[in-house]
């Protein structure tokens, strides 16, 4: 291996550190923000809100409307808290520089399964506050948002990379029998 490929190894393996650090902090601010917002959702007197097409101005929420909304914050926090998890821990792999193992593809996987139901329980939130604007208006209006078609390139190119961390995994597996 020449001296460019271990500069670059070690470029990427302290990025990965950086990284890793970075999503740390993101984990403990989850942590601390999702009892405040709790609190701030059941406890508060008057709102502001917007979900989807939905914007509620000044309006007291019964206790009922705020569990549920506690309990889709709580739903989202929980779910990313867990991407966070498994991304921090692919990326500990990255920094250790193991990236091409069974444990790594695991996380990967999971963590891209969990940004999947993110984005499921967004959309089931859209489509509620749609169904909400249509019963509460006589006028509907149908708004196209092409977001969901960035969404599906991501989550495609994502599967690709992970396809690519499989690929090398059974590759690695191989070269290590052939040893």
């Amino acid at each position: 291996m020449n001296v460019q490929q271990h500069e670059r190894i070690a470029r990427i393996k302290q990025f990965s550190r950086y990284l890793y650090v970075c999503l740390t902090w993101i984990r403990y601010f989850l942590w601390v923000m999702w009892p405040l917002v709790a609190v701030a959702f059941l406890f508060g007197h008057k709102a502001t809100l917007k979900i989807g097409l939905i914007q509620i101005d000044d309006v007291e929420l019964s206790i009922v409307q705020r569990v549920l909304l506690v309990a889709v914050v709580s739903a989202f926090m929980f779910l990313a808290l867990k991407l966070v998890y498994h991304f921090r821990e692919l990326i500990q792999h990255f920094s250790s520089g193991d990236i091409f193992n069974k444990k790594a593809i695991d996380h990967a996987r999971k963590a891209l399964l969990n940004g999947l139901v993110i984005y499921a329980l967004y959309l089931s939130t859209l489509l509620a506050s749609w169904i909400y604007v249509a019963t509460q208006s006589t006028q509907t209006t149908v708004s196209i948002n092409a977001d969901f078609i960035l969404v599906l390139m991501f989550f495609g190119l994502m599967y690709i990379l992970l396809w690519a961390l499989e690929i090398g995994c059974d590759l690695n597996e191989e070269s290590e029998l052939t040893i």
